[in-house]
């Protein structure tokens, strides 16, 4: 569902973001976010948000109960004893 909320660009190019927004996405403040910018169009992520959807587009890839985190370490240890 798409929200509408308006607010304005301070003086000092500060926004302020809403007290409803921030309860209804659950952000506290000093809560990490990054800007998009498409076209003349921003968006504001919440960076775990942001994590989520990437983690989601590599699920794909990783078999359950595989450890990458293993599997680069062994191959680092071959290339080793390669060398």
């Amino acid at each position: 569902m798409t929200h509408y909320t308006h607010t304005r660009l301070g003086e000092d190019r500060r926004v302020t973001i809403p007290a409803k927004v921030c309860t209804r996405l659950g952000l506290a403040a000093g809560e990490p976010l990054v800007w998009e910018e498409e076209g003349d169009t921003l968006r504001l992520i919440p960076c775990n948000h942001l994590l989520r959807d990437v983690q989601a587009a590599f699920a794909p890839y990783h078999a359950p109960g595989e450890s990458l985190v293993d599997e680069l370490i062994a191959e680092r240890r071959v290339e080793a004893a390669r060398e």
